[in-house]
């Protein structure tokens, strides 16, 4: 019995050694695992989880294994992890996260059934937070309309080298053919240890002249820091970018310095204020434009103190050359609890376009865009498919003038993936989606390109994000075959309407092309009618089909301003004259439109048109003005882009 006791005793003594040995094993891997994720690095973490799970699994160590998948944006692979933590029936406040994650997987997978579901589940977990959980529920309603919606541009990654398997990001393009940006495929040796930097390069975007990347000298891309985030003043003469560097604790801090280009070439950086680079904070991420009347602006985010919580977005008017009022808070219609990022200011329509996170957008980083003008009453718009995804979508921006660029930055496929993981952002490229040039199906009831927001999604908004969705298309620029219409007429008014006159035009595209000396200029012209009079044309239908909408349905009166302007080929008043047959042109189209609605809300001041008719004096200087040149006065592209009428601004009168 002795022998028995001893024999026993001493294999309760092996097995808890073992135990202690399993499970010290098992939590140094955990250990290790939680280590890599606090230093940002998803990879590890999950090699680590997985040498852990080979001892045992339990609800916690799923949990971190499907959070560390969310972090890599593998999110199929994230919900399977969070669905085995549900199934070993943990505590109720691990059970509540893993629902909540779950539901946003699904969420950004655009399974609303699903994510109903687990919401429902939580519901049925703590009954103390249903108006939470319902609150959430409401959220993701407006996110499935969203995720309905289809805005008509197609998104594409940039091609050449601009896009790597490492993050490519924060495009400044210039003019149409000029493309800023930043990559993390460098890389810094010190004392033989390499370590991913990030540079600002260059290159030429057209096809035609395409070029690979150049970086940028020393003067920009400093040897020892990470230089990124280059911002290019509309007028080309200014650079503000984001210079970085790590600190002993292995912490990364931004601050914007400020370049201008001088005789070609950019100029040493110099530091910007600590108004703006206050010590131990963050700037980054700025946009350095102008709103005309004010001069120069910048934008950027910040971690400042003063703001909402995270990184905020502020604004401040640059006084001269590396000088800056102080920055001002863009307020809570932006900012949030959480962090801002990227913010541009477009010139052309007013508007600030941000990303943020927020529970009624697709899931991860979104694109919200919000009126500047006023900015304390209005409220931010997320923006539909495809500028938003189910993952991380930021950086929106574009150049100016009729052949713009427009980019965004994503993380979503088919993005460059490193080790198999959705991890790493790439630039993407927007385009507008071209109608087909079939000019009797420009004529139907079925419109060629569909009303950017369908009816039921447009209805569901507020007034003054109506208001924001319609301008989103702004400037819609409206195109006339020269001396249209009614050629050589002196009334200032006509009975013609712009639809026909827009169809006979497209009509005579061959006619153009023909007229052209080459085949470069045969497909400009090409382009100019399929890019700009078809595409305008078709914007003006769906705007006409929401302007028609808010005129019917609610009592808000509003006013549309009108620009016109027209080539130098006749003399002045004459143009003048022709400008204004051209937006009564317009005007007479939506007085025919509906049976004559349009035309009595206009007699009741429902509608207000304000015409605005510049004739040639903001002519391009390079169209000619000679009679007998007709090919340059009349049938070349920079002719053509001058005879136009543009839709430009839309707001509710008091």
């Amino acid at each position: 019995m002795k022998k028995l006791r001893l024999l026993l005793g001493s294999l309760a003594i092996l097995l808890l050694m073992e135990a202690t040995g399993f499970a010290q094993s098992k939590l140094a891997y955990v250990n290790a695992g939680d280590e890599c994720i606090q230093r940002n690095d998803p990879f590890c973490g999950i090699n680590n989880y997985r040498l852990a799970l080979e001892y045992d699994e339990d609800a916690s160590l799923c949990f971190k294994m499907g959070s560390a998948e969310k972090l890599l944006h593998n999110y199929a692979s994230a919900i399977t992890w969070f669905q085995r933590c549900i199934a070993h029936q943990p505590e109720k406040e691990i059970k509540i996260k893993a629902f909540l994650e779950k539901a946003d997987l699904q969420k950004r997978l655009g399974d609303f059934a699903a994510a109903y579901a687990s919401i429902d589940s939580l519901k049925n977990l703590d009954a103390t937070q249903e108006t939470t959980f319902h609150k959430l529920l409401f959220d993701y309603k407006n996110a499935e309309i969203l995720f309905a919606k289809k805005a008509l541009i197609e998104v594409y990654p940039e091609p050449g080298d601009v896009n790597t398997d490492y993050s490519d990001f924060a495009p400044a393009p210039l003019g149409d053919s000029f493309l800023y940006y930043s990559s993390l495929r460098f890389t810094l040796i010190e004392k033989n240890v390499k370590t991913a930097t990030s540079r600002i390069a260059s290159m030429k975007t057209d096809e035609a002249s395409r070029e690979k990347s150049k970086i940028l000298p020393e003067s920009i891309n400093m040897p020892a820091f990470n230089d990124a985030n280059a911002s290019i003043s509309p007028d080309g003469k200014i650079m503000v970018f984001t210079r970085c560097l790590f600190d002993e604790n292995g912490k990364l801090n931004c601050a914007l310095y400020e370049s201008e280009l001088v005789n070609g070439k950019w100029k040493e950086a110099v530091k910007l204020s600590s108004e703006i680079n206050p010590t131990g904070r963050t700037s980054t991420q700025p946009n350095i434009t102008t709103n005309k009347a004010e001069g120069y602006l910048l934008f950027f985010s910040s971690n400042k103190l003063g703001g909402m919580g995270g990184m905020d977005l502020w604004m401040c008017k640059r006084k001269s050359q590396n000088q800056y009022e102080s920055p001002i808070n863009l307020g809570k219609t932006v900012n949030t609890e959480n962090d801002e990022w990227s913010p541009f200011y477009d010139i052309e329509i007013d508007s600030l376009y941000y990303s943020t996170e927020k529970n009624d957008g697709l899931g991860g980083l979104d694109l919200y865009q919000i009126g500047f003008t006023s900015i304390e009453k209005n409220t931010a718009q997320c923006l539909p498919p495809p500028y938003n995804s189910g993952y991380n979508d930021l950086y929106y921006t574009r150049s100016y003038g009729e052949n713009h660029q427009a980019f965004l930055v994503s993380n979503r496929p088919p993005a460059e993936k490193l080790n198999g993981s959705s991890c790493c952002y790439d630039i993407f490229r927007m385009q507008p989606i071209l109608p087909s040039l079939d000019t009797t199906s420009i004529l139907t009831n079925d419109s060629v390109i569909a009303v950017k927001d369908s009816s039921s999604l447009f209805e569901n908004l507020p007034t003054e994000a109506k208001i924001s969705s319609i301008k989103l298309n702004f400037p819609i620029r409206l195109y006339f075959d020269n001396d249209y219409p009614d050629p050589k007429s002196n009334k200032s008014i006509t009975d013609k309407e712009y639809d026909h006159l827009a169809t006979d035009y497209l009509l005579r595209m061959k006619e153009y092309s023909d007229q052209q000396s080459n085949d470069s200029l045969k497909n400009m012209i090409s382009i100019f009618f399929k890019d700009s009079v078809a595409l305008n044309f078709s914007k003006l239908r769906s705007f006409t089909e929401q302007l028609f909408y808010l005129l019917n349905n609610t009592s808000t009166r509003l006013k549309i301003t009108i620009l016109g302007s027209a080539s130098p080929l006749a003399e002045r008043r004459y143009n003048l004259i022709l400008s204004n047959r051209r937006i009564r042109s317009l005007e007479n189209y939506w007085a025919k439109w509906q049976d004559d609605r349009f035309k009595k809300w206009i007699q009741d001041k429902k509608l207000e048109i304000v015409f605005l008719p510049k004739g040639e004096e903001d002519a391009d200087k390079r169209v000619s003005d000679q009679v007998k040149d007709i090919r340059k006065s009349i049938y070349s592209k920079e002719a053509a882009m001058e005879r136009r009428i543009e839709i430009v601004n839309i707001e509710i009168l008091p």
